[in-house]
């Protein structure tokens, strides 16, 4: 009989515990205050586990610090929420190596404005970075959040040349073979690709009429000035030896032709470029 009772007067208090705890955060986890200096730096860990709590800036202190770590080939920057009211307000960030401050308003009407700063290139194993945030003219308390994201993203495109290019054919039997006329196609100012963005692989289509074999695709971009010849390469299809090493603009002027080995007088139209890109989104702000 007392342990029915015992139960059923348990059973409630349990629930009750249970709702309120999905109900009430947990404000000692969501948020971030007194690290207003390197040695009480809020410890964020490796950048990619960190979160982004809410900071509490009181009246009367001016910092608040963030400490993280970076691994090498990574590239990452550093934002800070904003408000309109915290003018002045700038982000830095640092280790012993270098150190890069922002203090510009990223889409400042829109909802989410924001401020920001790049890390340096992280050449060791593991670096160990310092975030500031300096308070600015505004004397009350202030709330933001920081966050670490990766400045590096991917993205595609299939682009067009313009017109078609004739190969009239190698009569002389040269075992070279003969280079068609060169047609061109011009992304230095395509909205579609992001600012400074830098080829990682590149591979071309077309339609060739008629179709033949002993055909290859050869690209120019006009920085380098260099034809690059296709080394895998048939009637319709070319793939090229480039990639992030080449470090080419994706934004530039192209020209292509293609070489032909067959007697007959050839046509390629419908000549499209596959881009494979890196770009950094931060050139973006």
């Amino acid at each position: 009989m007392t342990n029915s009772i015992f139960k059923r007067f348990l059973l409630p208090v349990l629930l009750f515990v249970l709702v309120t705890s999905f109900i009430t955060p947990n404000t000692a986890e969501a948020t971030i205050t007194g690290n207003n200096s390197p040695n009480t730096a809020s410890l964020m860990g490796n950048w990619k586990y960190s979160r982004s709590d809410t900071t509490i800036l009181p009246e009367g202190e001016n910092e608040a610090y963030y400490q993280f770590t970076i691994s090498k080939g990574e590239r990452v920057y550093v934002r800070s929420s904003y408000n309109k009211k915290y003018t002045g307000m700038k982000i830095e960030v640092y280790n012993s190596k270098n150190s890069r401050t922002g203090s510009e308003v990223i889409n400042p009407d829109s909802v989410t404005p924001f401020i920001f700063a790049n890390t340096g290139e992280v050449t060791s194993t593991t670096e160990t970075y310092f975030g500031k945030v300096t308070r600015g003219t505004y004397t009350g308390n202030m709330y933001f959040t920081v966050s670490i994201q990766d400045r590096i993203k991917s993205g595609n495109g299939t682009f067009n040349f313009t017109g078609t290019a004739t190969n009239l054919g190698n009569s002389s039997l040269n075992f070279l073979g003969v280079d068609s006329s060169v047609i061109t196609m011009d992304l230095t100012n395509n909205s579609t690709v992001p600012k400074r963005a830098v080829v990682k692989s590149i591979t071309t289509s077309s339609t060739q009429r008629p179709n033949q074999g002993n055909v290859t695709h050869q690209l120019m971009p006009s920085e380098k000035n260099i034809w690059y010849q296709a080394l895998y390469s048939s009637a319709n299809n070319g793939s090229y030896h480039i990639s992030l090493d080449d470090q080419l603009k994706v934004a530039q002027k192209w020209r292509f032709k293609y070489n032909a080995k067959a007697t007959a007088r050839s046509t390629m139209s419908n000549v499209k470029a596959n881009i494979r890109y890196e770009y950094d989104v931060t050139d973006g702000f």
